[in-house]
């Protein structure tokens, strides 16, 4: 609602030019890219098995790759549907208690995935401009500079995490301390099979920018492949401002995208694809995260989430 009422009282559009591009889009090429965008939770929830194993005790089996897949689907739709993204949280804490692994050392691989994430963002975001600079478009600076102190920021706290961990576990009381070694382990023990997680953190991206090139298609527009890769990302980072939910990153991406085609097009791309990344996820995890929640409502055995182990073993 908040999008609409942006779109409709400050990009200065006609609702019904919007509608009419709508009706008129091809649902081939939408089908293609509701395909494209669920398959990034396969190839993401393939990479967290990774991250998992990799951190895991004797690189014990961490649960096969759709169970993966359905605890990210279902972690973005508590994002949807919440105010703080609670997601992460709710992912870390159903597998904790699922597999009786650490909460903290689950954490600690989803911190190293979004590491990942932040460093292939900027990566394609400069392939993306790269792409402008051959061809003459202006980039917006702004969004730039902001994904460049992402990245130097992440790499400043992982240098802190590796400079003062013994000093960390001196000073933190005795469950902090073993609550922060877990995520230590967590974090820094999931960088392993580097070409691995790496391939399916692109392979996730690119199904993302994938999703928005076929829903411009399906419109009638041809928005080339930088601007996909740059509106996509940049969407990306919105989402990370405290105003990114309420229709803000919306608005910004429809402007980004009124820069090579007309208003009311790029305000039906952005219409198309929300319905598929936002509107669709509410749905589809949802049904899942209720039919997780009655399963295990059912289940006469319940795993408890563990804190800390101090009888594990130590991570290579």
């Amino acid at each position: 609602g908040s999008f609409l009422f942006f779109m409709v009282m400050r990009f200065d559009i006609d609702p019904s030019s919007i509608w009419r591009n709508l009706q008129s889009s091809d649902p081939w090429l939408l089908v293609l890219a509701v395909v494209c965008h669920y398959s990034t939770f396969v190839f993401r929830g393939a990479r967290w098995r990774v991250l998992l194993r990799n951190a895991g005790p004797n690189r014990s089996n961490p649960g096969g790759i759709l169970y993966c897949a359905g605890l990210v689907l279902i972690s973005w739709f508590v994002n949807s549907v919440t105010f703080m993204r609670l997601g992460d949280a709710h992912r870390a804490f159903t597998y904790s208690r699922e597999h009786g692994r650490p909460l903290s050392g689950i954490l600690g691989t989803i911190f190293a995935e979004r590491v990942i994430d932040v460093f292939i963002l900027f990566t394609m975001l400069m392939i993306s401009i790269f792409l402008f600079l051959m061809t003459g478009v202006d980039t917006p600076w702004y969004i730039v500079v902001f994904a460049a102190i992402i990245p130097i920021a992440l790499l400043a706290v992982l240098g802190m995490m590796i400079l003062v961990r013994s000093r960390m576990l001196r000073y933190l009381p005795g469950p902090f301390g073993d609550a922060y070694l877990q995520f230590h382990r967590g974090a820094l023990g999931s960088f392993g099979n580097f070409p691995i997680f790496i391939s399916l953190g692109v392979l996730g991206w690119c199904a993302e920018v994938a999703r928005l090139f076929f829903v411009a298609e399906a419109v009638g527009v041809s928005i080339g492949a930088a601007w996909a890769i740059f509106a996509t990302l940049t969407n990306t980072l919105l989402t990370l401002l405290p105003l990114g939910g309420l229709g803000v990153t919306e608005f910004s991406v429809a402007a980004l995208l009124s820069r090579t085609v007309i208003k009311s097009s790029a305000g039906s791309v952005v219409i198309l694809d929300r319905a598929i990344s936002y509107v669709s996820v509410i749905l589809t995890g949802g049904t899942l995260f209720l039919i997780r929640t009655i399963l295990s409502n059912h289940s006469p055995h319940q795993k408890q989430i563990i804190i800390s182990d101090n009888n594990q073993a130590e991570l290579g």
